[in-house]
This record gives C-alpha cells, structure tokens and sequence, in this order.
C-alpha cells in the first residue's frame, strides 16, 4: 500500500512538472483511468506539505509552483482535457508538453504507435494558426483541435486534422467533424 501511494506521489509531481499547472479534477483523472485515484488526495497533502507543489484554493489549480502558477496557460490545461478524453479512446503510451516554438500545438502524445497533437486555437488565434499551419507543410501528425466555439471550425485550415473538440467548464469534452 504505501509503495503505491509513493508511487502516485511521484507520478502526480512529474504530471504537474510537465503541464506546469493543472486543475485538482485533471489529477484525480488521470489517475482514475488505471484505478488508482484514491491516492492522489494524500499524494496531493504530502507534496504541498513538503512544499513540493502550490495549491490556488479558490481556483483549485495546482502548479509547481506560484511562479509557475502565475503563468498557466488555459488553452493548455484546455487541451489535458482533451488529452483525457482521448485516454478514454485509445491507449497513449506518452503525452508531454509542447516547445513554445510550436504553438499553437499545446501536447504531443503518442498513441497506437502514432504521433498526434493536442492544439488550442482560441478565436481570435484562427486567422494565425491557418498562416502557420500553410508555412508549415505537411507534418504526418493527426491533429486533435480544441476550439472555443464549434461555430469557427470551418474556418480552421489545418491538414491532417482527426479531430475538432471543445471543452465545457466542467471538463466534459464534446466532439465535431468538420464536414468538407
């Protein structure tokens, strides 16, 4: 028992290392897909105790720390969401966190032994993301785009697309084809 709740300890501190900060539900999810979810509260109580983590009480992020808290990105923790959903799926053998220098691109995760990414395009990002998406040619990775609206995906230009989402406030994610 206490080798499993080390083990969540670390794995939930390597999450929030990865993601820089993440909501207190997204933890407790990702945890739940393999059934271990009743060892994230204490992991969370420890981590915070050793000041390993930073708890936001009111909006229920947790970060690294309040540096790393101060500069979440939503369109981020939008795209754990979506990542969450998809382990609903299909098996992803790894997920990580995007290099700025790709942006809009947000996580790339491997599943089924292919590579796919995780993009949030906000509305007003739509018109930029297209540009960058023309410049950039064709990659051979399925994108999976979050949107704020489903009103602007026909908008979207961006090949190889394998699907549209958004995320609702409570972490529900709902799915859209962009019909041709």
């Amino acid at each position: 028992m206490e080798n499993k709740q080390k083990a969540v300890e670390r794995e939930v501190k390597e999450l929030i290392q990865r993601y820089n900060a993440l909501y207190k539900s997204q933890i407790y999810e990702f945890f739940a897909k393999d059934g271990r979810e009743q060892f994230v509260g204490k992991a969370l109580k420890a981590l915070e105790k050793g000041r390993d983590i930073y708890i936001n009480q009111e909006t229920r992020l947790i970060a690294v720390n309040e540096e790393s808290y101060g500069a979440r990105d939503y369109g981020t923790l939008q795209c754990v969401w979506a990542l969450l959903g998809i382990m609903d799926q299909k098996k992803v053998e790894q997920h990580f966190l995007a290099s700025r220098e790709e942006y809009p691109i947000r996580i790339v995760f491997v599943g089924d032994g292919e590579i796919y990414d995780i993009l949030y395009v906000s509305e007003a990002d739509v018109g930029i993301t297209n540009h960058l998406f023309r410049r950039k040619g064709i990659d051979g990775c399925g994108h999976i785009v979050v949107v704020e609206d489903p009103e602007s995906i026909p908008d979207i230009q961006i090949p190889d697309a394998v699907g549209f989402c958004t995320v609702g406030e409570d972490g529900k994610v709902e799915y859209y084809r962009k019909d041709e």
